[in-house]
């Protein structure tokens, strides 16, 4: 159907902004002529003109818009906002910004968005308020990344005319799941639509129309091991493009600027040599508790949440948790991690300096704080926090066992320090251990991946950096 259409689109749309950009954990070093993309659009994108605004234009039938909306700096470039708008329910439910594309960038972007046409700024502006109204109704918010693409909009005050836009299908919500909605979605969506709207008056168009109702607070733990929705094979495809596209650039990089010795280097590194790799919880000390039973089920279910993508109930829950229990280390370790998906990076950093500080020998807490430091452009101070050394075996010479997720996200840490002070080889040995053990799934290895790409991309001379300033 037309909507489903939409939503893949839009989702194809997303997927090309990870893998060209995926800047969202790494920010403009804090100078005093610049500002983060974030900044920049909270408080100057509203006083760049509007160079136009596109829409599907099945919109009226379909139930879905894609919306893009785009201001123009006076250099030429663009910065974006793009709303895929689910007008029978949800309202804005998935949201993406672009700070500063080129004007080559930007027409690619709307090359991914199929049957767009030009429309008024107006129409635009109504769907995405109206239906932002249309879902508060209902229970839903928009999605999180409305709090900084909102700027790229118009304020919505009496100055922008009003149109009558239907919402709803014949006069009642209609929740029907994207193509990539988990069942833990689609059943949250509709037992609030049970609360709000009441059995009966709102239609659900799914796969299966008898899902049973439940409670915010009950959690199927049937689903604990499932990992084969369309949102992990979509994730997979990127993975297995960006390691696909290292090893590509990587053949390009050794056969013309490494000598036959440099290129055995990384084959042979001493990476790992001390310890081994485990998934079992009962050798390693990655998840350990001050107290048991009630909290480890709740951490449990919060990070079933996080995996899910429930980013806000993730960082809720972690809040209540610290105040119930005692603070352990992984509650920190959770919170962190949940801000930086969600996007919210600047409270991420100052998690991750207050986990550094009350943990400092919590691998996960010197991994946060060392990436927060490369983030804003202060990678020199990465080696002190793991003591100078090279490898987790030298680190914690009393640790045999390292958790998968603890290495790949040390590895990485390591890959991105060495890719920014320029010292590519040891950025390879790092790479290469991810690799190697088959770490390119977890959470952190996709930005170190393309920054070590960038970087020998760069050497290569197939781009360079463009410096952008609050001037432009």
């Amino acid at each position: 159907m037309n909507k489903r259409l939409a939503s893949i689109n839009f989702a194809i749309a997303r997927i090309c902004h990870y893998m060209s950009k995926n800047k969202k954990g790494k920010v403009v070093p804090l100078k005093p002529v610049q500002l983060s993309a974030e900044k920049y659009i909270k408080t100057q994108a509203r006083l760049l003109p509007i160079a136009e605004c596109i829409i599907n234009e099945d919109w009226e039938s379909a139930g879905i818009c894609n919306i893009v909306v785009a201001r123009r700096h006076k250099n030429g470039n663009l910065t974006v906002g793009i709303f895929l708008v689910d007008m029978y329910c949800l309202g804005p439910k998935d949201v993406m910004y672009e700070f500063n594309l080129d004007p080559e960038e930007y027409e690619e972007w709307k090359a991914k968005l199929a049957d767009g046409v030009a429309c008024d700024y107006v129409l635009a502006h109504n769907i995405i308020y109206g239906a932002i109204a249309y879902a508060e109704d209902y229970g839903f918010k928009p999605h999180k990344n409305f709090d900084i693409a909102q700027y790229i909009l118009e304020e919505d005050s009496e100055d922008i005319e009003l149109i009558e836009i239907k919402f709803g299908l014949d006069g009642m919500p209609c929740y029907v799941p994207g193509p990539f909605d988990s069942d833990h979605k689609i059943q949250t969506v509709i037992n609030t639509l049970n609360r709000t709207a009441g059995p009966g008056n709102y239609t659900f168009l799914g796969e299966d129309d008898d899902l049973d109702d439940f409670d915010d607070d009950d959690w199927d733990d049937d689903d604990d091991d499932d990992e084969d929705d369309d949102f992990d094979e979509t994730q997979a495809s990127i993975i297995e493009l960006l390691v696909d596209g290292y090893q590509k650039i990587s053949a390009t990089y050794d056969e013309r600027l490494r000598t036959d010795d440099a290129r055995k280097a990384p084959k042979q590194p001493f990476i790992g040599l001390k310890y081994r790799l485990s998934d079992d919880p009962k050798e390693t000390a990655y998840m350990k508790f001050d107290s048991a039973g009630e909290e480890k089920e709740y951490f449990r279910l919060l990070n079933l949440a996080s995996v899910d993508h429930e980013y806000e109930l993730v960082i809720t829950g972690v809040r209540k948790a610290i105040a119930k229990y005692t603070g352990s280390a992984p509650w920190y370790m959770l919170w962190h991690s949940a801000l930086r998906a969600d996007g919210q990076h600047d409270e991420s950093y100052r998690i991750a300096e207050l986990m550094y500080n009350m943990f400092p020998d919590y691998l996960p807490a010197k991994v946060g704080y060392a990436n927060m430091l490369i983030d804003t452009g202060e990678p020199e101070g990465v080696l002190a926090v793991f003591n100078g050394q090279p490898d987790l075996g030298y680190v914690y010479p009393e640790r045999k066992v390292f958790n998968f997720t603890e290495a790949a996200n040390y590895y990485a840490c390591m890959c991105r320090y060495f890719t920014a002070v320029d010292n590519i080889d040891s950025a390879d040995m790092y790479m290469e251990a991810i690799i190697n053990n088959n770490l390119t799934d977890q959470f952190g290895v996709p930005v170190a991946i393309q920054e070590l790409c960038k970087a020998k991309m760069e050497k290569l001379g197939v781009f360079t950096n463009n410096t952008t300033t609050d001037d432009d």
